[in-house]
């Protein structure tokens, strides 16, 4: 059966199906995208060296699969989706909480990518924007409608053609693009790095990016069997991600430092050449691979947020929402996807903190639904949060704020990082006595 008729429910041992290295492929498409492409460009916009970009986005990314592959591996073992982990650490009343912030949070992915890849689309064929954007969003539709297993098979595909179509973009650039490319990887000296604001920043760009998809990873590991290695899931999800999202980030930055300009799409046509509608096409694919799971996970995060229709319905309802958000913001969009990135990490780091030493360290490795609210884990994300403000450098469209710690480093946003392991480390601690409860614990059905 192709349509998948399963919603938030747990998946039964008997339905489970599937192996780690699809999550390879899964995350590796996802990753190959016009939102990657765009940070690529940022570390020139911040007036950074070549070298202090290409360490700033590997440490970056190297940090957010982290956060992923640690988030999926979650799945094989509870069945069911990211969001309703939370219910282990604070409760029944959170997790649906969780629920409606990680559907604003997908919705505002969705918007994003539909954004940057119908752009590219309207200078392929010159189509209107308001004829693009139904159309584009409806092949995204009809392959979330169709769910799970669906997706891995056309995100298999994608990454296939989306891995052969990016090394053609970079061959083409290194050898038979501009002669300066070539030049902006030689003499290149490990001592030319600077750790300053920018390369913080930088980082802290990247992680963002990547670490967002952590609220969404379990959707898509939960129908592996029960005995899954789970090593197996976090490499296959750590390297998909990794590889995919640092490859195309340097390849734009590639092209930012060959042609000293800001303009992703502009400089990608200035230096493809006769390959720009080739160019275009891999960044209006990539969309579609990183919207299929925006679209999807959306729909998942709905209704673990209580919102009572099927997952089908609702997937319906969340394009439509995503269609006419799209068509409202697609001016002036760079500013607002800068902001959103940032905007991301300050409820994300805590609360993933949380779900990772409750299922990692301590160990609660089967969901139960037996209490409305859970202190320990609420007290823990509120600190994490709080003791993360200081630290906080805000840009929010206009607004822009720098709070007196980050003020005292330069400026440096190191809030994501503060929050996370503040709130790991105090939810550790209230629950050190309660490691023997996770091996006693049984999976009760969810109250929702």
């Amino acid at each position: 059966m192709i349509l998948e008729d399963v919603g938030i429910q747990r998946i039964p041992t008997e339905s489970r199906n599937g192996k780690p290295r699809s999550l390879f492929n899964l995350w590796f498409a996802a990753n190959l995208t016009i939102a990657d492409f765009a940070l690529g460009f940022i570390p020139i916009s911040l007036g950074m060296n070549f070298v202090s970009s290409i360490i700033s986005i590997i440490i970056g990314n190297i940090l957010g699969a982290a956060i992923v592959g640690l988030s999926a591996v979650m799945g094989p073992k509870t069945g069911y989706p990211q969001m309703m982990t939370t219910s282990n650490s604070m409760g029944r009343y959170v997790m649906r909480l969780f629920g409606i912030i990680n559907l604003s949070n997908t919705l505002g992915w969705f918007v994003i990518n539909i954004i940057l890849s119908v752009l590219a689309l309207y200078l392929i064929f010159g189509i209107s924007y308001f004829i693009l954007v139904p159309l584009f969003v409806l092949v995204i539709y009809v392959v979330a409608y169709l769910g799970h297993n669906f997706i891995h098979r056309v995100e298999r595909i994608l990454s296939y053609v989306l891995g052969i179509l990016f090394a053609i973009i970079l061959v083409k650039i290194l050898f038979f693009g501009s002669p300066q490319s070539l030049h902006v990887l030689s003499g290149l000296s490990i001592t030319s790095a600077r750790f300053d604001l920018p390369f913080f920043s930088m980082v802290a760009f990247s992680y963002s990016y990547l670490m967002s998809w952590g609220p969404y990873a379990s959707d898509y590991s939960r129908y592996l069997p029960l005995n899954t290695s789970l090593k197996k899931v976090f490499g296959n999800t750590f390297m998909g991600s990794l590889l995919s999202t640092t490859f195309v980030e340097i390849i734009a930055l590639i092209i930012s430092f060959v042609t000293l300009s800001t303009s992703s799409i502009t400089s990608l046509k200035d230096i493809s050449g006769s390959l720009f509608p080739l160019s275009l096409f891999a960044i209006a694919l990539g969309g579609v691979a990183a919207n299929v799971l925006n679209l999807y996970s959306a729909s998942l995060s709905g209704l673990v947020g209580g919102i009572k229709l099927n997952r089908t319905k609702f997937v319906g309802l969340v394009a439509i929402v995503g269609l006419v958000l799209s068509l409202v913001f697609y001016k002036g969009f760079y500013s607002f996807f800068e902001s959103f990135l940032l905007v991301l990490d300050y409820w994300i780091s805590p609360w993933v903190a949380i779900l990772i030493i409750d299922f990692v360290v301590i160990k609660r490795q089967k969901l139960y639904f037996d209490r409305k609210l859970k202190w320990s884990g609420i007290i823990s994300y509120c600190v994490g949060l709080l003791v993360s403000v200081p630290f906080m450098n805000v840009f929010l469209g206009n607004f822009n704020y720098t709070f007196f710690l980050s003020r005292a480093l330069g400026g440096i946003d190191i809030s994501y990082f503060v929050g996370f392991i503040v709130a790991a480390v105090l939810y550790y601690i209230l629950n050190m006595d309660r490691r023997k409860l996770a091996s006693t614990s049984k999976i009760g059905k969810p109250e929702i």
